[in-house]
């Protein structure tokens, strides 16, 4: 699950990520939205594996979704 305390802190980032990018802002607020939703209320994997499925759809590049998969395990939270 997604540490809620810390929630501020991870949609500052992961727009930050998206920012550095060519991405088109709307998918970039949608893979945000989605991302957020799925890590703060099913879980962390999921949340990857919807990573995963936008970066084989050629929505993100590679080291795009690496460092959003890395920043969900940064902010995740182990019960």
């Amino acid at each position: 699950m997604l540490n809620l305390r810390r929630l501020g802190s991870f949609r500052y980032d992961i727009r930050d990520i998206l920012a550095h990018t060519d991405i088109d802002e709307a998918l970039a607020s949608a893979v945000v939205a989605n991302v957020m939703a799925k890590a703060s209320r099913v879980s962390i994997a999921d949340a990857k594996t919807y990573v995963r499925e936008i970066q084989a759809q050629g929505g993100l590049h590679q080291d795009v979704a690496d460092d959003i998969c890395s920043l969900l395990d940064r902010y995740s939270k182990y019960r």
